[in-house]
């Protein structure tokens, strides 16, 4: 068998959703995660393969390729690849060949991808990451719909805006404050060596008299958000409940969101937003398959309103010394720090995959030859 080296970035260790699962079919879809080049396909058996991007003869993307029964089929000196990653050329049957396969699995209508091999080389410190939030799974708020957006700009200028909420005045049209209400925000930050905690609670802006119907909320009660950052991977998880004034009872409603930053590359960030809501006791409970579509656009409106503003954000004057703070960034300088603990160490740390006989450690810039 040809020895290879594939260089596959040690983020990979973890978890990241990358696509919408109906977006995968018979035909190689080419994806990138963390800079590493994945094709995507359904197997004969249904099921999703995902298989480094490239073919071990010549390089060549196997994404162009065509699926069959035993793989795929590279479109240029026709080597062929199971869905196990072995592989020959049937010019030379006895060129051997391995690729790495990525391990799969979906969630709530999205493939989500993770190297084994990187899981396993990376040391100690760099624990491999066996599942996903945990508040992706049900409690008391029922999972209702995911929104995907493709963002193009970096990991931390997505993150940078997501985990905060001053922008919102200005950016949002709907949930949260609005920019007159900013005076009755209380706000509170605090970490540890895992994750960054934001708490707000202010004064919700008015909605729309069918929204405060639909979701029983009314004119004065207090919009009241925790959210939770972490960084392996990064993700954030926000609780957003409303009370009747600001010491009053809880309403009813109540919404949960549990959003993955998956980064392409250096440049383009993927947002995968799985959000949940609470509705019993609202009027929106007797009708959730008439409701969600609705709820689903005004979560995917907001959402693009943030992509949007985050791609007019400069790339060359985004690092601290930049800026001028307010009482709001906390979670900015927070999530900052984390990242760069958790995440951000790894993105020169590339794991160099070698399909006979194990795997090491290293920085691999070409392949080698045995």
């Amino acid at each position: 068998m040809t020895k290879c080296f594939w260089p596959i970035d040690a983020r990979l260790r973890h978890w990241h959703p990358v696509v919408l699962a109906k977006r995968v079919t018979r035909k190689p879809l080419a994806i990138q995660c963390c800079g590493v080049p994945i094709a995507l396909f359904r197997n004969a058996g249904g099921g999703i393969t995902a298989f480094y991007d490239r073919c071990a003869h010549r390089r060549m993307p196997l994404s162009h390729g065509v699926v069959g029964p035993e793989g795929v089929t590279c479109a240029y000196h026709g080597c062929r690849f199971s869905p196990d990653g072995t592989g020959y050329c049937p010019t030379t049957r006895s060129n051997r060949f391995r690729i790495p396969v990525f391990e799969t699995k979906l969630l709530h209508d999205v493939v989500w991808v993770r190297s084994r091999d990187a899981a396993n080389a990376v040391s100690h410190d760099l624990a491999a990451d066996t599942g996903v939030h945990p508040d992706l799974a049900a409690d008391d708020h029922v999972f209702g719909s995911v929104v995907a957006k493709d963002i193009a700009a970096p990991l931390q200028l997505v993150v940078d805006n997501m985990t905060e909420l001053e922008h919102t005045g200005m950016v949002h049209k709907q949930l949260a404050f609005g920019i007159g209400d900013y005076d009755t925000v209380e706000t509170r930050c605090r970490h540890d060596d895992e994750s960054v905690t934001i708490f707000y609670r202010g004064r919700q802006r008015p909605l729309p008299g069918y929204l405060s119907l639909f979701m029983g909320l009314r004119r004065g009660d207090v919009y009241v958000q925790t959210a939770s950052v972490s960084f392996t991977p990064p993700c954030a998880s926000y609780r957003i409940s409303w009370t009747v004034g600001p010491d009053g009872s809880t309403r009813p409603f109540g919404l949960r969101f549990v959003n993955y930053y998956t980064e392409v590359d250096a440049e383009r960030t993927s947002l995968f937003s799985f959000f949940y809501w609470k509705t019993e006791g609202t009027w929106l409970h007797p009708m959730p398959r008439l409701a969600m579509p609705f709820f689903r656009r005004l979560v995917a409106a907001e959402l693009e309103r943030d992509k949007a503003i985050i791609e007019k954000m400069p790339r060359n004057e985004a690092s601290l010394e930049w800026f001028q703070l307010s009482r709001f960034d906390g979670p900015l300088v927070a999530t900052r720090k984390l990242m760069e603990r958790h995440y951000a160490p790894a993105c020169d740390d590339r794991v160099a995959w070698d399909p006979a006989p194990a795997t090491v450690v290293g920085a691999v810039g070409r392949d080698a030859r045995a």
